[in-house]
């Protein structure tokens, strides 16, 4: 009788045991569906309790990884730009074999890109950028998100040309010109294929100009493409140092 009522109260314990992990995993799912559903109405804040439910309480889930990425594109639609970086970064270190591995990788990028200011201030975001969309173009080289990538790694080198550039103006302001000089040398020995390049050996021609360098300041003309400078003021300074060569 006693052996019957054990295994009566064992049958029990293992029944409701079952009951309970069925009810936890449906709970994780349902809490994941309820996020998605706010994500689709753009209810971030909200999304947000219900992906970290799931990444907290059921990390080994199928739907776990799934929940990370969610998680941290709430993040970014919030502008919590910082915190949405380590939540990407932290699907690829914990899920690095995720479906959603390569997309949140081309997104630090992004996120990099939104943070990264005018050019006027400190381009430290700008740079970490560029590193981040560049290791992206590396590791998926074949990705549907790659020109994106290119496009904005382009985007962000001009931003820091034109810093540059901006300097060498300044020097120019100050009658320094052979360190305006310099300064625009490294615009073309590291930023050649953005679209101030025209610009800039315009103002090194200038500058050889006003030290009376004939011969480098024809040297710097003749790499000007004139269609691509940027203002009509520049062109007509460009015609200026170009009749000074007949």
């Amino acid at each position: 009788m006693k052996k019957t009522i054990y295994i009566l109260i064992f049958v029990v314990i293992m029944f409701g045991c079952s009951n309970n992990k069925v009810t936890k995993t449906e709970s994780f799912r349902l809490r994941y569906e309820k996020g998605v559903e706010l994500i689709e109405k753009e209810k971030y804040f909200q999304a947000v309790d219900h992906f970290t439910f799931v990444i907290y309480n059921s990390p080994g889930s199928e739907i776990a990884d799934d929940a990370q990425f969610y998680l941290a594109e709430c993040h970014y639609h919030l502008k919590e730009y910082l915190i949405a970086i380590d939540e990407y970064d932290r699907l690829l270190r914990r899920w690095p074999s995720s479906s959603f591995s390569e997309e949140a990788k081309f997104k630090i990028g992004k996120t990099f890109e939104e943070l990264s200011p005018i050019y006027e201030r400190d381009q430290s975001n700008t740079n970490n950028a560029i590193t981040a969309y560049q290791s992206f173009i590396d590791q998926y080289p074949e990705s549907k998100f790659r020109k994106d990538a290119e496009k904005s790694i382009k985007k962000m080198r001009y931003k820091l040309a034109m810093k540059i550039y901006d300097a060498g103006k300044l020097y120019m302001v100050l009658r320094e010109w052979k360190a305006a000089i310099i300064t625009f040398q490294t615009i073309i020995e590291e930023y050649y294929d953005t679209k101030i390049i025209d610009n800039t050996y315009l103002e090194m021609a200038s500058c050889y100009n006003k030290m009376n360098d004939k011969s480098n300041m024809i040297k710097s003309l003749n790499e000007i493409d004139a269609k691509k400078i940027l203002t009509a003021k520049d062109k007509i300074r460009y015609r200026t140092l170009m009749d000074k060569i007949k």
